[in-house]
C-alpha cells in the first residue's frame, strides 16, 4: 500500500495541502504553529504565574514591615562665605569624586560608632534582637546547615610551635611597646553592624544633596537614627576641620621660624655684598645700568630721526634733479618748521592753468591772446615751484645734518659710559644670585604667612560645609515589603518559569496527537481519531467517531477482491486501549451493510469479557484457536501451514470480510505471526501516548504487517486537548468542532 516507513526530519515549515507535493525545505516561521503552542501551554503558564503570586503573598504575610526615614543633607558651598570674606583663598567647587567621598564617610564605621554612642543603641535590646520574617528565618535555617559544613571544609589556621615570648620579643617590647587592641565583639560592635546594614546613602541626581535613609521595624527609632546620622555628620565635619586646622597651624608656625631665619640671613648677605662692592641701586637698578638704558633709548630715537631726515632729503634731491631737467613739478614736499606749506595752492593753480591752456589751444590755437597769457602764468608758477623746491631741499639738508650730529653725540656718550663703568662680570653674577636667593626666601615666607592666617581664621570661624535641609520625620507607611512590586515580580517570575517550562515541553519530542503529525512525521495514512468514552457524550465526538469508522470501512471496501473475501488484520500498537473490541465490532457492523454481507471477526485470543450484544447483530465471531481446531477436525492430519492455508481458503470462500483482531504489535513474540492472513492491515495507535519514532520502529520490526498497512487510526483521543494541536480552519479541526 504505502512506501516503506521513512524517518523524517521535523522542521518548522508550513503544512502542505497535498501529501504527494512533498515538504517545503525553505525556513519559514509558522505563526499558526506558534499560536497553537501558546494555546497549549497557556494553562501551564497561568498555573506557574498564579503559583508565583501565591508565593509572593505568603512572603508578604510572613514578612515583618520596615519603615524608612530619610534625612536630607546639603553640601553647602555658600555657607563658607563668612570664611571667604576673611580669607584670600577661594572655596573649591566639589567634584563628583568629593561627593562620593562624603558618601563613604557617612557609611563609615567611625560615624556609625558616633550614632550608636549618641542614641545608646548598644543598650537597646529591641534594636540588637529585631524580629525576623519568613525570609530571614529561612536564611538562618539554611545557614545553620551550611555553616558547619563550611567550617569543616575550611582548614585550620597554622599554629606556631613556640607560642611563648622569645628574647627578641622581649627586647622589642622593652624598646618600643606594641599597642594591644581589643578584638572582642561587643554589643557596640553588633549595633554598628546592624546600623550599617540598614543604612542607605545616595546622591540626589547630579546635585550636592545627599539623602541618608535608615530602615527599622520601629518608625520612631528609624526617624531618630536618621536624625542622629545628620547630627553626627555635621559634628564630624566641624571636628575634622578644627583638627586639620590645628595640625596645620602647628606645622606652619614651625616652618615659619625656619624660613624667617633663612630670609634674614639671605637679605643680610645681599646688603653686605653691595656695600663691599659699592653697588648702588636707583629705582631698583644699578646706577650705571640706568644710565646706559636711558642713553640707549635716546640713541635709538636719534637714529630713527636721522634715517627719516635722510630719506626726506633724498626725495627732495630727486625732485630737484627732475625739475632741472625741465620736467613738470606737481608738488613740493613740506618740511614742518622750515618751509611754509604753499605747495598745495600752487599745485592746484598750476594744474588749472595747464588745463585751461590746453582747452584754448585746441579751440583757437597758440596765437590766441588768452592762450599767451596762460602760457606766461604757467611759466611763472613753474619758476615759483622750483624756487620752493630748492628752499625745501636746503631745509631738509639742514635737518638731516642736525639729526646726524645728535646721533653721533649719543653714540659717543654711550660708548664712553659702557667702556668706563663696566662692572666685573663675576661681581654682577654673584649679585644676581644673592638677589634671587633673597627674593625666593622672602616669597616662600610670605606664602606660608598667608596660609597661617587662613588656618587661624578657620579655627576662629568653625563653620561646617554641610546643612540639614530636611530633617527626618516619622514614616507613616512601611517601605517594605513592597506589596505591589512583590506581587508583580511573583507574577512575572512565575509566568517566566511557566514560559520556560512550556517552551521545554514544546521542544522535546511529543507523542502523536493529530492526523497531520502522523502523516508528516511517520509518513502513514490515518483515517482519523476515535474519541475516548468520556467524550462520546457530545454530538461533535459522536460525529467524529462515526466519520472515522466510515473512513475505515471505505478503506477496506476499496481493497476488497471481486471473487474472494478480504482478510483484514487489525492490531493495536500497544496495550492499554480502553475499548479494545469496540473498533473491530463497529467496523464489522459497518462492513456487513446491515446483514447483506457476511462478516467474521476472528480473535487471536478469546475476549476476557462478554462482547456487546448490539455489536453481534449482523456479524459472527470466533477465536483463532477454535477456527484452526475446526479445520483440523474436518481434514486429514497435516502440517500447521496446510491448516492455515485451508482455513484461509474457507474464510475467503464463506465470508466477504474477515477481521482478525490481533494482539498488540509491541507485545508479539514473533515478527509476523499471521502473515498468511494479511490482505490488508489496520494499525490502532493510542492517542497521545507514543512518539512518532516508536511507531516507525514498531513497523520496522513487522515488515509484512507494514507492507500490507492500509491506514491507521488514533484511539482514545481527548478531543478537548486535541483541538489545541490542530490548525485553525483545517478540515480535521472543523470535523471535530462540527
Amino acid at each position: 500500500m504505502n512506501e516503506p516507513v521513512k524517518e523524517r526530519r521535523i522542521t518548522w515549515t508550513k503544512d502542505n495541502a497535498h501529501l504527494l507535493a512533498g515538504y517545503r525545505d525553505e525556513p519559514r516561521l509558522d505563526m499558526g504553529a506558534m499560536i497553537r503552542a501558546v494555546r497549549r501551554q497557556a494553562p501551564l503558564v497561568m498555573t506557574c504565574a498564579i503559583a508565583g503570586v501565591v508565593i509572593a503573598i505568603l512572603m508578604i504575610l510572613g514578612s515583618v514591615p520596615r519603615y524608612t526615614a530619610v534625612e536630607t543633607v546639603l553640601l553647602d558651598e555658600e555657607r563658607a562665605e563668612l570664611l571667604d570674606e576673611v580669607s584670600p583663598l577661594p572655596n573649591a567647587v566639589r567634584s563628583d569624586t568629593a561627593v562620593q567621598s562624603e558618601i563613604e564617610i557617612i557609611k563609615s564605621r567611625a560615624l556609625a560608632y558616633q550614632v550608636v554612642d549618641l542614641l545608646k543603641l548598644d543598650q537597646d535590646a529591641d534594636f540588637l534582637s529585631p524580629p525576623l520574617g519568613v525570609t530571614e528565618k529561612l536564611n538562618r535555617m539554611v545557614s545553620s546547615v551550611t555553616r558547619p559544613i563550611a567550617q569543616l571544609l575550611t582548614p585550620d589556621p597554622p599554629v606556631r610551635e613556640n607560642s611563648g615570648p622569645t628574647e627578641s620579643d622581649e627586647t622589642g617590647a622593652a624598646g618600643s611597646q606594641i599597642p594591644i587592641f581589643n578584638l572582642e565583639v561587643t554589643d557596640r560592635d553588633r549595633a554598628v553592624r546592624i546600623l550599617r546594614d540598614r543604612l542607605s546613602v545616595s546622591r540626589s541626581g547630579q546635585s550636592l544633596v545627599i539623602e541618608i535613609g535608615f530602615s527599622d521595624f520601629d518608625p520612631t527609632r528609624a526617624a531618630l537614627v536618621a536624625r542622629g546620622y545628620g547630627a553626627a555628620y555635621e559634628s564630624f565635619q566641624l571636628l575634622t576641620t578644627n583638627e586639620v586646622a590645628a595640625k596645620a597651624e602647628a606645622w606652619l608656625r614651625e616652618r615659619l621660624e625656619v624660613l624667617e631665619q633663612k630670609s634674614i640671613q639671605a637679605t643680610s648677605a645681599l646688603q653686605e655684598f653691595r656695600t663691599e662692592n659699592d653697588l648702588v641701586q636707583v629705582r631698583g637698578d644699578l646706577l650705571t645700568e640706568q644710565q646706559q638704558s636711558e642713553l640707549a633709548t635716546e640713541l635709538v630715537n636719534a637714529a630713527a630721526s636721522s634715517a627719516e631726515a635722510e630719506a626726506y632729503l633724498s626725495s627732495l634731491e630727486s625732485l630737484l634733479a627732475r625739475a632741472n631737467g625741465n620736467e613738470d613739478i606737481i608738488a613740493v614736499p613740506f618740511v614742518e618748521g622750515l618751509v611754509a606749506g604753499v605747495s598745495d595752492e600752487l599745485r592746484r593753480e598750476y594744474l588749472n592753468a595747464g588745463q585751461s591752456y590746453r582747452r584754448i589751444v585746441e579751440q583757437f590755437g597758440e596765437t590766441h591772446p588768452q592762450a599767451q597769457l596762460l602760457d606766461e602764468r604757467i611759466q611763472e608758477l613753474a619758476d615759483t615751484l622750483l624756487v620752493e623746491l630748492e628752499q625745501a631741499t636746503e631745509a631738509a639738508r639742514i635737518a638731516y645734518n642736525i639729526a646726524r650730529g645728535r646721533e653721533r653725540s649719543l653714540r659717543a656718550d654711550l660708548e664712553a659710559t659702557t667702556g668706563t663703568t663696566d662692572l666685573n662680570v663675576a661681581l654682577r653674577g654673584r649679585l644676581q644670585q644673592l638677589e634671587a636667593i633673597s627674593e625666593t626666601y622672602a616669597q616662600v615666607y610670605r606664602d606660608y604667612l598667608a596660609r597661617l592666617e587662613v588656618t587661624m581664621q578657620q579655627q576662629n570661624f568653625p563653620i561646617a560645609s554641610v546643612k540639614i535641609i530636611s530633617p527626618a520625620e516619622i514614616p507613616k507607611d512601611p517601605s517594605s515589603p513592597r506589596k505591589k512590586a512583590m506581587l508583580f515580580i511573583g507574577l512575572l517570575l512565575g509566568g517566566l518559569l511557566g514560559t520556560l517550562a512550556g517552551t521545554a515541553r514544546e521542544l522535546i519530542p511529543k507523542p502523536v496527537r493529530t492526523v497531520s503529525e502522523l502523516r508528516q512525521e511517520v509518513g502513514l495514512s490515518c483515517a482519523g481519531m476515535l474519541p475516548n468514552a468520556g467524550s462520546l457524550g457530545n454530538s461533535g465526538a459522536i460525529d467524529t467517531y462515526t466519520q472515522t469508522i466510515e473512513r475505515l470501512a471505505q478503506a477496506c471496501e476499496a481493497n476488497a477482491l471481486k471473487s474472494d473475501g478480504l482478510l483484514i488484520a487489525i492490531a493495536p500498537l500497544t496495550q492499554g486501549l480502553k475499548r479494545t473490541y469496540d473498533l473491530p465490532l463497529e467496523l464489522a457492523n459497518r462492513l456487513s451493510r446491515n446483514g447483506t454481507l457476511r462478516v467474521l471477526v476472528v480473535f487471536e485470543h478469546s475476549p476476557p469479557q462478554a462482547l456487546p450484544a448490539t455489536a453481534l447483530a449482523d456479524i459472527e465471531t470466533v477465536s483463532l484457536q477454535d477456527a484452526l481446531g475446526g479445520v483440523q477436525a474436518s481434514a486429514a492430519a497435516g502440517s500447521v501451514d496446510s491448516d492455515q492455508t485451508v482455513l484461509t481458503k474457507e474464510l475467503r470462500a464463506n465470508f466477504s470480510f474477515v477481521l482478525l483482531v490481533m494482539d498488540p504489535l509491541s507485545q508479539s513474540e514473533q515478527s509476523d505471526p499471521h502473515a498468511w492472513a494479511y490482505d490488508m492491515t489496520l494499525l490502532r495507535i493510542p492517542w497521545g501516548k507514543v512518539l512518532p519514532s516508536f511507531v516507525s520502529d514498531a513497523l520496522l520490526d513487522h515488515p509484512r504487517f507494514s507492507e500490507a498497512l492500509t491506514t491507521t487510526v488514533l484511539e482514545d483521543a481527548d478531543l478537548g486537548k486535541a483541538r489545541r494541536y490542530l490548525s485553525t480552519g483545517s478540515y480535521e479541526e472543523l470535523k471535530i468542532n462540527g
